[in-house]
């Protein structure tokens, strides 16, 4: 949001944790006098930033108002969290509570991994997440997670570049194409390009794809859905195709892109937004905090839009969905669900989106960040044309076939179409290993 007041450094950590202090009488029960606890966490947020930082003053405070209670969290990058929880899960580590999403809740239940939180947290509580929520967090009438915020998928932009340039926010892929070209240019004179239209996430691994699917939907294909018993998947559609030449042309053809393309994932590409080198951005609403956490002078540069789409489609937005499990095997249940509540009470969920630019997924707490407008707007306008991933155990392979795809026509190995079919291949295998 465009908010002076943005929670961001280390100085903001100890503010958090002194006003969050005073939130913990929001939670159901207390936990003091119960006994020493020591809740672990896993947790891909604690090492990001300004993530971390907000989430660790929120374990802080409720620390605080329980000393009986040691919250201990297992730092993983998201990207290695779901081979880190098959370990843990296999070797009997699980931890207390533990990240979970729509993609990997599915294989999380395979491995008996979480409890049902309808039971542990209670049906009064569990009825204040938005439907969406408890939708994507739901499996066999089982609350697998506790949604804790969204991240749909936008067109993040600098509002500003575009206001000089006269250029207003594309709607269509085929708009973005001259958008992004307009955006590319040399700014200070010498020859040489040193601002580029879009900063593409082109890397082969779970970010690159979190941003290629919306894109890959927009245009009208989707990369696995339900058919009947099984499941089966548009990679080698017309659709589909023209999705991945877009990659392709963006890099090679139009070259509106910084070079190492193919080695851009999420940090990366929030570096290029924040240090001016690029003019947008395809991600979740938690960029903008983490481009403001870098580049504080941007605040009320940014703006955001739904993704653009092809003719004949709607924008696709991945809802990014993210909560907190609380383990099957755990010992220390009711201390786990009493800091769920606390981390997800109104307070640290609107405090927890502004330093983050993730919003939240308790109702009442999301209402109060609609009504406040700013930078996020744009995000909560892509809601509606959000989609829940497909809950299928290999749908991470499904994910990373897409990605070697797009990597191979920006290489120019392949055609779009060849590319498209080999995806499509793989994606079929792992249908047929599934059955």
């Amino acid at each position: 949001m465009n908010n002076p007041k943005r929670l961001i450094g280390l100085a903001a950590s100890a503010v958090l944790a002194a006003s969050m202090a005073a939130c913990s009488a929001n939670t159901s029960d207390s936990t003091e006098g119960d006994g020493d606890v020591t809740l672990t966490i896993l947790s891909g947020t604690i090492v990001e930033q300004p993530d971390g930082e907000v989430e660790q003053a929120i374990a802080d405070a409720y620390m605080a108002e329980n000393p009986n209670v040691t919250i201990e969290f297992i730092g993983v990058p998201s990207n290695e969290l779901q081979p880190k929880l098959v370990a843990m899960a296999s070797s009997g580590t699980l931890p207390d509570i533990f990240f979970n999403s729509p993609d990997f809740a599915p294989k999380s239940v395979d491995l008996g991994a979480p409890a049902d939180l309808n039971e542990v947290l209670g049906a009064e509580f569990v009825s204040g997440f938005a439907d969406s929520g408890i939708e994507q967090a739901t499996i066999d009438e089982a609350m697998v997670f506790a949604p804790w915020y969204s991240i749909p998928t936008g067109l993040i932009y600098r509002a500003d570049w575009f206001e000089e340039a006269g250029v207003t926010p594309p709607a269509t892929w085929d708009e973005f194409i001259e958008v992004a070209q307009d955006m590319t240019t040399d700014t200070d004179d010498d020859g040489e390009t040193d601002r580029w239209g879009i900063a593409l996430l082109g890397s082969a691994d779970l970010s690159g794809a979190g941003r290629f699917i919306p894109i890959l939907r927009s245009f009208g294909a989707t990369e696995l859905e339900a058919a009947g018993d099984g499941w089966e998947t548009a990679y080698d559609s017309p659709e589909a195709e023209a999705a991945f030449q877009l990659y392709g042309d963006l890099v090679n053809k139009y070259e509106v892109t910084p070079v190492g393309t193919l080695s851009t994932s999420y940090p990366e590409a929030v570096n290029l937004m924040s240090s001016d080198a690029t003019a947008m951005m395809v991600s979740g609403s938690n960029a903008i905090g983490a481009i403001m956490a870098q580049n504080p002078d941007l605040d009320g540069k940014l703006a955001a839009v739904p993704l653009p789409h092809a003719a004949g489609h709607e924008p696709a937005a991945n809802l990014g969905l993210g909560g907190y499990s609380i383990s099957e095997t755990s010992e220390n249940k009711a201390a786990a669900a009493d800091y769920l509540k606390f981390l997800l009470n109104d307070e640290n969920q609107v405090k927890w989106s502004d330093a983050t630019g993730r919003l939240p997924m308790r109702t009442s707490a999301l209402e109060q960040i609609t009504a406040a407008g700013g930078d996020l707007a744009g995000f909560v306008d892509a809601i509606p044309y959000g989609y829940a991933p497909p809950q299928a155990t290999f749908y991470p392979a499904v994910l990373l076939a897409g990605t070697e795809a797009y990597q191979s026509v920006i290489l120019q190995q392949a055609t779009a179409g060849e590319a498209g079919a080999e995806a499509a291949r793989v994606t079929r295998v792992e249908i047929d290993n599934a059955r």
